[in-house]
């Protein structure tokens, strides 16, 4: 694959997205090591900090790339548990919603997707700083990520906690994934 090639559904893992309880075989609340052994995957660990200074034994991982999977993991601090996923548009697998397929979309048929979704079961709609829409009710944020000359769908599965305050919650490197 070249480094635009976007990988077509049946190419892909197929996972089922549960709010605040899962996406596909990992689920909120794992540690680092029971998303590896989940995935059947190790992950390049992308940042880490520790939890006492100077430097402990026990680095505290904060985000991990399942790089040939397309995920990425992001725990939270206190407890070290996972606490959010996002998905790759070039290669991740397909996440889906009630069938909806939420990866490698045009954003604004998933963008209205998702104002339509929250509207007829009536869960509320948010927008981050970044103007990705999303949705705290369901733990889900709709990035957009570049493909060559296209973007399409990054979508963000989080804990309602983190979706509630995205900005303050995501580390840094996935806002400046595009």
């Amino acid at each position: 694959m070249g480094i635009w090639d976007v990988k077509r559904d049946p190419e892909r893992m197929q996972w089922t997205f549960i709010p605040h309880v899962s996406a596909g075989p990992i689920r909120f609340g794992m540690t680092h090591d029971e998303v590896s052994e989940a995935l059947m995957s190790t992950a390049t660990i992308s940042r880490q900090t520790h939890e006492t200074w100077p430097v402990s034994d026990n680095p505290l991982v904060v985000e991990a790339e399942f790089t040939e999977l397309g995920v990425t993991a992001y725990y939270e601090r206190e407890g070290h548990t996972l606490a959010g996923v996002a998905v790759d548009a070039l290669v991740g697998p397909q996440v889906t919603l009630d069938g909806t397929a939420l990866v490698a979309q045009v954003p604004s048929a998933a963008e209205t997707w998702l104002v339509d979704l929250t509207q007829a079961h009536e869960l509320d709609l948010l927008f981050t700083h970044a103007a990705d829409p999303g949705s705290a009710d369901l733990g889900l944020i709709m990035r957009a990520q570049r493909a060559g000359d296209i973007v399409l769908t990054r979508p963000v599965f989080l804990i309602r906690e983190w979706a509630e305050n995205s900005w303050d919650c995501i580390p840094g490197s996935e806002w400046s994934t595009f």
